[in-house]
């Protein structure tokens, strides 16, 4: 019942925000509105008139008379199983005979939300205003939406954007490319490059190799021969 008195409440408060009181719109736009051409609202009538009376038209093809006859056949081939609709289960009988309370409960929560709507956005607009000055705590923790993003981005969005980061800048960046293909690369490259200024194409750079190669062949010859 108390679902069912806010669901009244904003409901009624939709319709009286957006079809009472002054509009919020500049004058421009305003000066554009207009109301829809009958090729919309035929069948928006058409719809609403369904939403109203279809229940009712077909209330005996869906769920049958009490008293059996072709109903009760189609009442077992539209529900079969998904309602239960054995000999001995008789809810369905019993929902007539709840007490009167009960079936004027949803008429009455319903009255008590379009009553404190219309109160507080027709009669004294400015009551919503106070209210949320008066209790700025309470307004506040239901204007944020009991601040279940806040939590949800705190336990699980930050964790998985850190967790992300580091598997992201230590777990590939700096382990397998450091010390996989990216590091082989770079190491490779950093001695081509060296490998690479010994090229020169230079004469007397290559005779200068020459010499030191001579001069080292001989050393290993001395020293190893006489060994």
């Amino acid at each position: 019942m108390i679902a069912a008195l806010f669901t009244s409440f904003y409901s009624w408060r939709l319709i009286f925000m957006t079809f009472y009181g002054k509009p919020r719109a500049s004058a421009d736009v305003m000066s554009h509105v207009h109301e829809s051409p009958n090729v919309m609202l035929i069948p928006l009538y058409i719809l609403a008139a369904g939403a109203l009376f279809a229940g009712v038209i077909f209330h005996d093809v869906f769920l049958g008379h009490e008293a059996g006859g072709h109903h009760e056949t189609w009442y077992n081939g539209f529900w079969r199983d998904a309602l239960f609709a054995g000999p001995h289960n008789h809810i369905l009988e019993e929902f007539h005979h709840v007490p009167l309370w009960v079936k004027w409960s949803p008429f009455a929560a319903m009255a008590l939300g379009f009553l404190g709507a219309w109160w507080m956005y027709i009669r004294n607009p400015g009551m919503p205003k106070e209210l949320a000055r008066q209790h700025p705590g309470l307004y506040a923790f239901l204007l944020n939406k009991w601040y279940f993003d806040e939590i949800y981005d705190f336990l699980f969005v930050r964790p998985a954007k850190r967790l992300g980061r580091f598997l992201w800048k230590k777990g590939d960046g700096w382990f397998i490319d450091g010390f996989g293909p990216d590091g082989v690369a770079a190491r490779v490259n950093d001695v081509t490059n060296r490998v690479v200024k010994l090229q020169s194409g230079y004469l007397y750079h290559y005779a200068f190799a020459m010499l030191i190669g001579v001069a080292a062949l001989i050393t290993w010859a001395m020293f190893g021969g006489a060994g």
